[in-house]
This record gives structure tokens, C-alpha cells and sequence, in this order.
């Protein structure tokens, strides 16, 4: 006869089993909460040196790589031309010893301009020199209007103050420069019928080169009609400078500067 307890033998079975269960059941607990779910990353973006964009990215969200960028090799400079003596001075093949123009006009005890080598193709052309107003030029004053030659120190003619307003500004500085038989000007004529002869270099109040200019360009309120190069009828040219911020005046009814301006 068996003397086993039912019961006893029954507990002996389950609560094993019951044990395992539990154990199973917490080592997958255990399991999911451990998972390592990816991390979302911003959307910022860094720019990188080359003008790319890079965004975050990876388990920690940092910035990727951005692309190599190779430096690009330091631009050789190109020399200037060296001065030189004087006329037959020595230069490097090529060039030529030519005179500088120097200041815009001459003034009283200024030194004769130096002398640079320069391209021989360009030091074959004629000089452009001296940069000033036609002997013609009538220029604009609260008076009317009063040729270049005859303005004097401490006289008052229109011009530009900083704002850009038209304004009376007193004559600080005078002067004048030879011109060479072979002086060329620029017979400048507008769409409204002004016209003007002054040297090619000579600025506009924007500081362009007058003999920049073409036909159909602005200037002044207007259109240019015409900027031809033409021979020079005189042996002298002028300018002056007003006392204003901006060095400006009307000559023959167009706004120029001065080549005097700013003042040394």
C-alpha cells in the first residue's frame, strides 16, 4: 500500500514549475527594459567650412564629419613695376622708363614727378597727363557762372555736402598744369545738351574715370550721348577745390570732382 500524500506529492510538483515561471518571467522584464532603443537626433545643422551642411547623427547625436577641404595655394602676387632714373633708365626686358604724371595739377615748389618702368606697349601710347578742366569750362556759383581760369582763392561756388545737398562752399585751392602738344580730352556731351571737355582721367563724382565712360551710360540725371577723345586747343589745364565735404562742383552744368580732392 502507498503511504504517499496525494497532496504532498502534488506540492512538490507545482511550486517547482511556479519558481521557474517567475524566474523566466522576470529575466524577460529584466530583458526588455534593458533594449537600447535608438535615440532621436535633433534636425540642427552646422555649416562647414567649404559652405556643406552636416546634420546629427549616431548614438551620441553629434555632428558628422565634415568634407575635406584642400587650401587652395596662396595667389602669386605680381611685382610692380620698379622705378627707374630717367629717360634710357634701366628696366627689365620689356618695359620702358617712363615719367610719372604726378600730382593732379602743378603746384607752387612741387618737385618734378619721378620716373617707373612701365609696359612698352602701353609707355608707347600718348600720355594721358595732366587730369583737369578744359580752359573753357564755366563753373557754377551762387554769382553765376565764372571761368575755371579766373576763380580765385576764397571765391564761393556750388557744391555737395555730405547728405548730398546742394550747398555754397568756399574755393580753398586753385591750380593749373601744362598741357603737352599731344594732351587729348574727352569732348563729354548728355542726352539733355550738356557738354564738357575734361581730361580722361578727370572723376566724376562717383570717382569713375570720366573717359570710362560710353554711350548710354547714366551720368548726372542724364544719358551719354557721346565721350569722345579729342585734341586739346590750349596749353594749360585747370581745377579747383571747393571746402566741402565732398570736393564736388558744376562745371558747364555737370557734376564733377575735383582731382584735388581730399585735400593734402
Amino acid at each position: 500500500m502507498d503511504n504517499k500524500d496525494p497532496k504532498s506529492h502534488f506540492v512538490k510538483i507545482i511550486v517547482p514549475l511556479a519558481l521557474a515561471a517567475v524566474l523566466v518571467a522576470g529575466g524577460v522584464i529584466y530583458a526588455t527594459r534593458n533594449v537600447s532603443h535608438p535615440r532621436a537626433c535633433t534636425e540642427e545643422a552646422k555649416q562647414c567650412p567649404d559652405g556643406s551642411y552636416v546634420g546629427r547623427t549616431g548614438p551620441d547625436c553629434e555632428f558628422a564629419a565634415c568634407p575635406s577641404v584642400v587650401p587652395s595655394p596662396a595667389p602669386v602676387p605680381t611685382p610692380s613695376p620698379a622705378d627707374c632714373s630717367g629717360p634710357g633708365g634701366s628696366c627689365p626686358d620689356g618695359y620702358a622708363c617712363i615719367q610719372k604724371c604726378g600730382p593732379p595739377v602743378v603746384r607752387v615748389n612741387e618737385p618734378a614727378p619721378g620716373y617707373y618702368c612701365e609696359l612698352k606697349s602701353i609707355a608707347s601710347k600718348p600720355r594721358m597727363c595732366p587730369v583737369c578742366l578744359a580752359s573753357n569750362t564755366l563753373i557754377s556759383t551762387p554769382a553765376g557762372d565764372i571761368n575755371v581760369k579766373d576763380l580765385k582763392v576764397g571765391m564761393v561756388v556750388w557744391s555737395l555736402d555730405a547728405h548730398g545737398e546742394k550747398t555754397a562752399s568756399r574755393v580753398i585751392s586753385v591750380s593749373h598744369a601744362d598741357a603737352p602738344p599731344t594732351h587729348k580730352v574727352v569732348d563729354l556731351v548728355l542726352s539733355d545738351g550738356r557738354e564738357v571737355w575734361v581730361s580722361p582721367n578727370h572723376p566724376a563724382v562717383n570717382g569713375r574715370p570720366v573717359g570710362s565712360f560710353v554711350a548710354g551710360d547714366a551720368f548726372d540725371g542724364a544719358f551719354v550721348r557721346s565721350a569722345d577723345l579729342v585734341p586739346y586747343w590750349d596749353k594749360a589745364t585747370y581745377d579747383l577745390l571747393p571746402a566741402s565735404a565732398t570736393g564736388a562742383y558744376w562745371a558747364n552744368g555737370i557734376l564733377l570732382q575735383s582731382t584735388l580732392f581730399p585735400p593734402r
